[in-house]
């Protein structure tokens, strides 16, 4: 396994952009914005990822940067300005910015090619804090010794209910609770041979939908704030993450859409690291996953040495590292679903105007694992 070493002279910077089609397909003139963005982001990020959502036709780029101030750069660049500022009303495009510290992030994966916060960090082994309930916590350096990762919320706030309505105009989200926990898990299938297809196929193929249909529709019961089940659109959207010899019997239409696909993410903004902690510890489905993979995948075991490429993403935000603006977006977007919440914020200033924490970098001081 490898993890990645963060730059501690400043943060790094990742921002999802979308596109929500408000049809089955994208029409001309959004296809045509569609294109105009990406000309724009691609030359500029170290690496852009393409997803599409499982449960909403839409397009979603989710783009990595070296720090704030290179992603400002970009975001305040004359292309860039004239492209977001001229949106029209009813776009459906949609931003959620958010910057970490080598403090208060982590990745890690079975594979050397770099995936999700890997393309903003060193590759170097993972060798200590892993294998157990609680390694992921055990690897962030709190602010203070009070810093606990907790919610400056004491309960999860309650979203307004997505529609398909569309929110005209601009919402800009100005304030955030501190501590929300974004965590990004991917899974690529298309690496992997016949036998260990096969094996994954019989043994774990219905635990990952299943837990992945657990988590994904959580809910704010269990502190998810925002869930987007993903999978990749580059990849020419090839159906083949399993085949029809599932081990463990599941019913397809009790699942969430989407989950055969060959590459898939799944994007999760909890309440805190805690409220992830109790669901991946109290799901049956997710303990008896963790359990048998770490049997199979590891030392002696069917599956060791593997092709099947997993990585998981995880930083702990305080509320000035996130930024976020929906343009004619379906209500109930992402965090546009608490802009009336006392504890967040929202105005209908174009988001170009940045806050002034991309004005100058931040130096942290991670403990050394």
């Amino acid at each position: 396994m490898l993890r990645s070493r963060f730059p501690t002279a400043h943060h790094f910077t990742v921002s999802l952009f979308g596109c929500q089609y408000q049809a089955e397909s994208p029409s001309t003139a959004k296809l045509d914005l569609i294109n105009k963005f990406e000309d724009l982001i691609k030359v500029a990020a170290l690496h852009v990822e393409e997803f599409e959502q499982n449960d909403l036709p839409s397009k979603i780029w989710m783009s990595y940067w070296r720090s704030p101030q290179s992603f400002k750069s970009w975001w305040t660049s004359d292309d860039t300005l004239s492209f977001w500022n001229s949106l029209p009303d009813d776009a459906g495009f949609w931003r959620e910015t958010f910057s970490l510290p080598a403090t208060r992030a982590m990745y890690e994966s079975n594979a050397e090619q770099p995936s999700g916060f890997g393309h903003c960090g060193e590759s170097i082994p993972l060798t200590d804090k892993t294998g157990y309930w609680g390694a992921y916590r055990s690897r962030m350096t709190p602010d203070s010794p009070d810093d606990k990762f907790a919610s400056s919320l004491s309960t999860p706030p309650e979203p307004r209910p997505f529609t398909t309505k569309i929110r005209y105009g601009r919402t800009r989200m100005t304030k955030f609770p501190d501590n929300i926990c974004v965590v990004v898990e991917g899974q690529d299938y298309s690496l992997m041979p016949d036998k260990e297809r096969e094996y994954w196929d019989e043994n774990f193929a219905g635990l990952t939908k299943q837990w992945v249909t657990n988590v994904v529709t959580a809910g704010a019961k269990q502190g998810m704030v925002s869930a987007r089940a993903c999978h990749g659109f580059s990849s020419g959207k090839v159906l083949g993450a399993t085949s029809h010899r599932v081990g463990q019997p599941t019913n397809d239409s009790a699942l969430f859409p989407g989950l055969h696909y060959i590459r898939q993410a799944q994007i999760l903004f909890w309440l805190d690291l805690s409220k992830m902690e109790h669901l991946g510890r109290w799901d049956k489905v997710h303990v008896k996953l963790r359990r048998n993979f770490m049997t199979a995948y590891g030392p002696g075991g069917a599956c060791e040495g593997g092709d099947l490429l997993l990585w998981v993403d995880l930083g702990i935000l305080k509320g000035n590292e996130i930024d976020a603006e929906y343009v004619g977006c379906y209500d109930g977007t992402g965090f546009l679903a608490y802009d009336e919440h006392p504890e967040f914020a929202s105005d209908s200033k174009i988001g170009t105007e940045l806050t002034s924490f991309f004005d100058k970098p931040i130096e942290s001081k991670p403990i050394d694992w």
